[in-house]
């Protein structure tokens, strides 16, 4: 037997050893490409190869002349890949500083569920200052990356501001309420206004890109793509040429009453314009308003102090806030007097200032007189209290409310809108039992006579009444107001269409409307309104309105139809604490019917 030397023995042993070493390795390598090979080619190319969400563009919302009020453009938008950042509390400090966010605001964004290397929005729609710093730091921060993404832009500002709404990223609760439906943290959703009632048309079908990347998440070349498909368009019955002058002559009158003492806290209203051929909303303005573009991006500390300032800018008031009607509610008295007979043009009243049965005032009493003798046509010309006290006392609350709910009173309008409107309220002895249990239950006369006067406890929201005016310009037919004409496909095919709506036919008589329009004609010509449409060249029927309400000075109300042979617009101006309709509400609703008439102010004097 050959004995080994100790260095051949050695040698051995350093081949074995290679030998064992070898066979691990092999064994690794199988199990590396074999056995594990599709999950770590899947790692790697998930780590060179992206899909990258492409934003679909939002519908237009165009006014009903296709006039753009809402349409999008590009902004930059910083995202980040969390799984490409090499440190991610340096990262985040970084962001921090160069976003103007709190740490705490991103790391927030970055814990939403993504899809592994899906980008996160974490701020949009920021300046080129920060796309330049932030890409002349890209190699030391390797993840955050800057996208250009579609974004709203609203070309008029405020106008139409609480009808078009804004949109602001999804939240928490809304992620919920859509689930299935492809919404994803950082997306873009309607809030309020046409934005958030059509958001289901307006939203697009988002598209992607499958792109190769570098170490720095930055795309080297599109491996394929799928195009997003843009929302459809919404048109509205808006007339932003119209709407322009309500906003106008609204913001001048707020303006100018704001300057007096009297009137300082008059600074919030709303004017409804409408075809009552149609019930379509020619225009709908609510004051103070609000930019939407400022939803656009982060909102400044200066935003929220105005958003947050009394009275609020946020609220629709022509839909979501209710209101004594005043004066204005008198032509719901007058009809149901006149259709129960209960008056009748021979009917003759006398005012003397105080209403003999219950010692209510009447609004001359101020002035030291009365209105003297008067007939029905007379008391709604001059808006005589003591005329509809004694209406009032004659067709009882019950009888009221029913002529009240059959003009849509205390119920919504349908119109569609988000939020909804409100429903008003329409008292009566029902209504009073159901919600004063515990407490005094019955009805007293006096509280008939202020709902007679539209005071009480009776509420309504400008649109609901511009409606009663509406119905009442076309002799009883009573349409659900319109905010929208159709949906549109992005090739112009219109994919819904909306018709007008009759909600009812008043079973009112011919004599009835003709008495109640010849008094609303005689209060613009020589009753209440005659000094605001001295000369005024279209024959224009109105009723003014001061309600009074307890938080301070009254509400001014107008309400008026033109032409009154063929009537083809509605005006409504409601202005909190403008203390007198005739005054002040009248002259904006002047203005709007110049313009839609094509009046010049020489021509109207």
């Amino acid at each position: 037997m050959v004995s080994l030397t100790p260095a051949q023995v050695r040698l051995k042993r350093l081949g074995c050893l290679a030998m064992a070493v070898l066979v691990v390795l092999a064994a690794r390598l199988w199990r590396l490409q074999i056995v594990k090979g599709g999950v770590y080619e899947a790692l790697s190319l998930g780590n060179r190869v992206r899909v990258i969400p492409v934003v679909a563009p939002r519908g237009k919302i165009l006014d009903r002349n296709n006039i753009a009020l809402a349409s999008n453009r590009l902004a930059f938008c910083v995202s980040v890949v969390p799984q490409d950042m090499s440190d991610k509390k340096q990262t985040i400090a970084w962001l921090s500083e160069v976003l103007g966010m709190t740490p705490e605001a991103i790391e927030q964004k970055l814990s939403a569920p993504r899809r592994p290397f899906e980008p996160i929005k974490i701020k949009a729609d920021v300046d080129p200052t920060v796309v330049m710093t932030i890409g002349e730091r890209r190699t030391e921060f390797p993840g955050v990356i800057i996208e250009e993404v579609p974004v709203r832009h609203y070309a008029f500002d405020d106008l139409a501001s609480h009808v078009i709404g804004y949109t602001r990223e999804i939240d928490a609760e809304e992620l919920k309420a859509y689930k299935g439906e492809g919404y994803k943290p950082g997306d873009l959703i309607g809030k309020v206004g046409i934005e958030k009632a059509f958001e289901e048309y307006l939203k697009g079908c988002d598209g992607g890109e499958q792109v190769e990347v570098n170490s720095l998440s930055q795309p080297i070349r599109v491996l394929g793509s799928m195009a997003p498909v843009a929302g459809y368009d919404v048109v509205l019955t808006i007339d932003s040429k119209i709407q322009t002058a309500a906003e106008e002559a609204l913001e001048s009158q707020l303006k100018a009453l704001s300057k007096s003492e009297k009137t300082k806290r008059a600074q919030a209203g709303v004017v409804i314009v409408m075809d009552p051929r149609t019930g379509e909303i020619l225009a709908m303005t609510s004051k103070p308003s609000y930019n939407p573009n400022m939803f656009v991006g982060e909102l400044s500390s200066k935003d929220l102090e105005f958003l947050t300032s009394s009275p609020s800018p946020q609220p629709n008031r022509a839909i979501s806030h209710t209101y004594a009607p005043g004066s204005t509610f008198k032509v719901i008295t007058a009809l149901t007097a006149l259709e129960q007979g209960k008056v009748d043009l021979g009917t003759r009243f006398f005012c003397t200032g105080k209403d003999p049965a219950s010692a209510k005032s009447c609004w001359t009493v101020e002035r030291g007189r009365g209105h003297g003798t008067l007939d029905i046509i007379g008391g709604i010309s001059e808006s005589c209290n003591i005329v509809f006290y004694e209406l009032g006392r004659r067709v009882g609350i019950d009888d009221l409310a029913e002529t009240a709910r059959m003009f849509g009173l205390g119920q919504s309008t349908g119109i569609t809108m988000f939020p909804r409107d409100q429903t008003g309220l329409v008292p009566d002895r029902a209504w009073k039992i159901r919600n004063f249990k515990g407490y005094d239950q019955r009805w007293y006369p006096l509280e008939t006579l202020d709902v007679a006067i539209g005071q009480g406890a009776l509420l309504v929201t400008p649109l609901q009444l511009a409606n009663v005016y509406a119905a009442i310009a076309e002799k009883g037919v009573l349409r659900q107001p319109m905010i929208v004409k159709a949906v549109l496909s992005s090739d112009g095919k219109t994919v819904r269409d909306f018709q007008p709506t009759v909600m009812n036919n008043l079973r009112i008589s011919a004599k009835s409307w003709d008495i109640l329009e010849q008094g609303l004609e005689k209060v613009v010509s020589e009753g209440t309104a005659r000094s605001v449409f001295r000369g005024f060249p279209v024959r224009v029927a109105g009723k003014t309105g001061t309600a009074e309400n307890p938080q301070g000075p009254s509400h001014a109300w107008f309400a008026c139809y033109a032409p009154v042979e063929d009537p083809e617009i509605v005006v409504l101006v409601m202005i909190e604490h403008g203390t007198s309709g005739a005054s002040y509400a009248a002259p904006v609703a002047k203005q709007v019917l110049e313009e839609y008439f094509g009046i010049s102010y020489e021509e109207s004097e």
